[in-house]
C-alpha cells in the first residue's frame, strides 16, 4: 500500500474536493453547469455514489519532487485521508461519471435527467387524474 510519505507524484495534494448534495432538479443541473463553467473544476459521482466537487488546485506546500514540505505538521485533515482513497491503492476508476464542460452536463441532462423526470411526472399526473382512489 502506497502512504503519503512515499507517493510518487503527492496526487492527492493537487486538488481539493467537496461533497455535494446529489443533483435532483434541473436548477441542481444548472448549478453544477455553472460550477464546470469555471477553470479547473469538475463534478463527479464516485464509486459510492457521492457527488463531488473538484478543484484543481496544488497544495502550496509540496516541493519540486512532489513531497510535503509540512508532513510533521500537516492539517488534520492530510493526516486523516484515507489511504483506500488514494488513486494509487484504490481499484480503479475513482468516477462513475465526471463532468469537466457544461457540454457534458447538458448532454447528460438531456439523455438521462428529462427522460427521468418526464417520466416521474407522467407518475403524478396519472395519480391526480384517478383521484380520489378507488377502493
Amino acid at each position: 500500500m502506497i502512504t503519503c510519505d512515499i507517493c510518487p507524484d503527492s496526487a492527492c495534494c493537487k486538488d481539493v474536493t467537496v461533497e455535494i448534495d446529489e443533483p435532483d432538479t434541473l436548477e441542481d443541473w444548472d448549478e453544477i453547469r455553472w460550477m464546470v463553467a469555471h477553470d479547473k473544476v469538475a463534478v463527479y459521482m464516485d464509486q459510492e455514489d457521492d457527488w463531488v466537487v473538484e478543484f484543481k488546485t496544488p497544495c502550496t506546500n509540496i516541493d519540486n519532487k512532489g513531497k510535503c514540505l509540512v508532513y510533521g505538521k500537516r492539517p488534520k485533515t492530510c493526516i486523516e485521508h484515507p489511504l483506500d482513497s488514494c488513486i494509487y491503492n484504490g481499484e480503479g476508476k475513482v468516477e462513475k461519471i465526471r463532468f469537466e464542460t457544461m457540454e457534458q452536463v447538458e448532454e447528460h441532462v438531456k439523455i438521462h435527467v428529462i427522460p427521468k423526470l418526464q417520466k416521474e411526472m407522467k407518475g403524478q399526473q396519472n395519480q391526480l387524474d384517478n383521484w380520489p382512489p378507488k377502493h
